[in-house]
């Protein structure tokens, strides 16, 4: 009997710690909205307080890497901006080198990879037009819902994690955004912007070929990105157009 009753009560116990845990945690909520409500209310600058908030709940801060010095031709360069822009010499080379690769690849196989050559070869009728239709609500919702909640950014400091929180009050004017942008085939200019960060890989941390870049892009434009990416993908199966290799 002295058993039974032990028992009983641990389960009486456990049930009283789990609704006081409960109500401990709906306490602390409302605490922390009143603390930060009343902040931002008592501060000059609501929006900058604001930001700092959001920031502090998200753990959204910039990682900076710690590159205080690279050697460049024989050149030790210190200053930020030397080596800022030693990168970027240095990775825009990469791009412009593969480009000349492609073009001397295609030169000597011109027969092959000419645009013309491979349309006529793959499609005997011409292929049905692309049009892209707007998107819904709904749509650019699933989209945001499918992004990884990271706390990464672009120069906008707005992470997929904050905006899937916001989804709610922020998918109706995304969804207009987007479909502005493809009714008239304009992409805004700031949304192409990135943020570009050297990774490094392995060996000598002073020379800028150990390092690989990083491109941060805003998640605004990852969504319109990825939403865009169905429409195309859709078109492409529905008129048979990818070809196996």
């Amino acid at each position: 009997m002295y058993l039974i009753s032990r028992n009983s009560n641990d389960e009486k116990l456990k049930r009283h710690y789990q609704v006081y845990c409960k109500i401990l945690l709906k306490v602390l909520k409302e605490a922390k909205k009143l603390y930060y409500d009343t902040k931002i209310k008592k501060s000059n600058k609501k929006h900058k307080a604001t930001w700092e908030i959001i920031k502090k709940l998200t753990n959204n801060h910039y990682s900076h890497i710690d590159i205080q010095e690279l050697m460049i031709d024989s050149k030790h360069l210190k200053d930020p901006y030397n080596i800022a822009d030693a990168f970027n010499d240095y990775f825009s080379s990469i791009v412009d080198n593969l480009n000349m690769n492609k073009v001397n690849y295609k030169n000597n196989n011109a027969k092959v990879f000419t645009t013309q050559y491979y349309l006529e070869q793959n499609y005997a009728h011409p292929t049905t037009p692309l049009f892209i239709k707007t998107f819904s609500t709904k749509e650019i919702s699933s989209v945001i819902k499918a992004l990884k909640t990271k706390n990464s950014h672009g120069f906008d400091e707005i992470s997929d994690k904050l905006l899937e929180v916001s989804a709610t009050d922020i998918c109706s004017p995304l969804t207009h955004i987007c479909n502005k942008s493809i009714l008239s085939g304009i992409f805004p200019d700031h949304r192409k912007f990135s943020i570009v960060k050297p990774i490094y890989k392995k060996g000598n941390k002073m020379n800028p070929t150990k390092y690989r870049p990083i491109s941060l892009l805003t998640s605004f434009s990852k969504v319109f990105e990825k939403a865009l990416y169905i429409r195309v993908t859709e078109h492409l199966n529905t008129n048979n157009l990818l070809v196996g290799n």
